[in-house]
């Protein structure tokens, strides 16, 4: 056991007080010395997220994890914190136990990401990976690049992560498009559209960008209802593989609905050797490095939750687990 010491949920007028921290996640170590530093009265065990046992449970108040299985029934852990911006792998599609706050890490990740899918879709317009095979070939093949510039961009989620991913395009003067629960217009997107309406809204799509959570409406999203409706657009997904249906996404590159994707995330990771993605021409495939996490920002938000959590306020960074965001 690793133990660092120096020296319901969430509702405003309740106070709780945190002293015993279950940290299961990458860095634990790390993550357990900054909180510490920060506040000498806590004491934090460190686990990795398949070494965490019934023992933890009861002795942790709070819980520092990006993806657990926490048999709150027999613990007596009060207040669990994502180190990511998703809680999916949190909550489980269970049921989320009354009095047990859910808060969540945002930092920059949106920036992080935001930077990501603009570089990829600059690397289309500018013809990167084409001419890089010219190259490979000894070819001499110009061909004028595209620009971004007045190219439509629509992107499914418009929470911080996706907020940033519009707010990088409009400054390349693109149009952003943003996809909703419910629709409402929101900065700095051009216009919102509710998630009923994304099969309507690709036919304009230039980009199409996946920055949603997943939830069980999110799942599967993105089906061959959608991807038939492109015309050559080029695919993003930096939110969650199980919102895309990777069949319809092989059928979509393969008609030419879609003219190609970057895939960050994928149902099943690492991405199995057997998978037909990696040779599938026109996809890029990343490890899942849009938006890493860094210690500081998970720790950051921790910290920043927990006198909210004391003193009986909201908290800012908290999560409403029926709706998973």
């Amino acid at each position: 056991m690793n133990t660092y010491q120096r020296n319901d949920g969430g509702r405003a007028g309740h106070r709780q007080g945190f002293s015993k921290i279950l940290v299961c996640a990458r860095h634990g170590d790390e993550l357990a010395a900054y909180l510490t530093s920060r506040r000498p009265d806590l004491t934090c065990r460190v686990r990795s997220a398949d070494r965490c046992s019934a023992t933890d449970w009861l002795w942790a108040d709070a819980l520092v994890a990006f993806t657990a299985r926490v048999d709150f029934e027999d613990s007596s852990i009060r207040w669990v914190h994502s180190t990511g911006a998703g809680v999916d792998g949190l909550l489980g599609g269970r049921p989320w136990p009354t009095g047990v706050t859910l808060t969540r890490t945002t930092g920059e990740l949106g920036d992080r990401m935001a930077e990501y899918c603009v570089g990829h879709a600059l690397a289309q317009t500018q013809r990167v990976l084409a001419f890089r095979q010219d190259q490979s070939a000894r070819r001499w093949a110009p061909v004028e690049p595209a620009v971004l510039r007045n190219s439509t961009a629509v992107i499914v989620g418009t929470g911080s992560v996706g907020s940033a991913i519009a707010a990088r395009f409009a400054a390349l003067g693109c149009e952003t498009l943003g996809v909703s629960r419910r629709g409402r217009p929101q900065a700095p997107f051009t216009r919102v559209h509710a998630v009923d309406a994304l099969a309507a809204v690709v036919p304009d799509a230039h980009w199409i960008v996946l920055a949603a959570p997943l939830t069980p409406a999110t799942h599967g999203l993105v089906s061959t209802r959608v991807l038939s409706r492109c015309r050559a657009a080029f695919l993003i997904n930096v939110a969650r593989g199980e919102l895309l249906d990777t069949t319809a996404l092989l059928a979509a590159l393969e008609a030419g609905t879609l003219a190609g994707a970057a895939l960050d995330v994928f149902e099943e990771e690492p991405l199995a050797d057997d998978s037909p993605l990696w040779r599938t021409p026109g996809v890029v495939i990343t490890p899942h490095i849009a938006g890493v996490t860094h210690v500081a920002e998970a720790a950051e938000a921790f910290l920043d939750a927990l006198p909210q959590l004391e003193a009986g306020e909201p908290v800012s960074s908290a999560v409403d687990p029926a709706r998973g965001y």
